[in-house]
């Protein structure tokens, strides 16, 4: 099972809900969308939160609330006791979820690089090389970067590993990366899995697209 949910931020009804929108998250999330100083970063987490708590019952029939979030030696929430793996994800408009029974990473991305000094810096010399050849080096900019982010979300390491030494243009061992389609010319969108049967090695994942919630 891996499905992933798309939301696409209504910074008004946000806004206009967030006392009784807050109050429908468990405290460490409440406590992550306080911490923002900037409003849309504050909108992100709360859409963030709001999009787990959804997603958590829609495809494991789980409370977020009532279930108990520990985090691992680096940083990354998991939910302690149960075989269901999540991982969250947000750029400028949209924020992603997914649920699945494996571990998994997920990562959204609107940023470009138009003077090139991101990937110089995180990126590999083959992936460079594969973004100056390509037409359309936004596009394939955000197709790295976004690989590179979701693999390390799913393995749980985070920005502890250097960058430029995660290779995505061929398969990790033990980790299978997906490009996740959306129907959004400015943005891309990675998931990597890990722990599947060599037979699954491309997983069937299912996209919902979330016009809003009950608050």
């Amino acid at each position: 099972m891996i499905k992933v949910y798309l939301y696409q931020l209504n910074k008004e009804y946000l806004k206009d809900h967030w006392d009784r929108a807050l109050m429908l998250l468990p405290e460490w999330r409440r406590e992550g969308c306080l911490r923002m100083k900037i409003e849309l970063g504050r909108l992100q987490r709360l859409a963030a939160g709001l999009l787990l708590r959804h997603a958590l019952k829609d495809a494991a029939g789980i409370d977020l609330n009532r279930a108990e979030i520990v985090k691992n030696e680096y940083g990354k929430p998991e939910l302690m006791g149960k075989e269901i793996h999540f991982n969250l994800t947000d750029s400028d408009q949209y924020v992603a979820a997914v649920i699945a029974d494996v571990p998994v990473g997920i990562d959204i991305e609107t940023k470009n690089d138009p003077d090139g000094k991101i990937a110089d810096r995180f990126f590999s010399p083959e992936e460079v090389k594969y973004i100056r050849s390509s037409e359309t080096e936004d596009i394939a900019f955000r197709y790295i970067w976004t690989r590179k982010e979701a693999y390390l979300k799913c393995t749980g390491t985070g920005i502890s590993v250097e960058l430029s030494q995660v290779h995505v243009l061929k398969e990790r061992e033990g980790a299978y990366l997906i490009d996740t389609p959306i129907q959004e010319p400015d943005y891309s969108m990675s998931l990597c899995v890990q722990n599947i049967a060599e037979e699954e090695r491309f997983p069937n994942f299912t996209l919902d697209i979330v016009e809003g919630f009950d608050i």
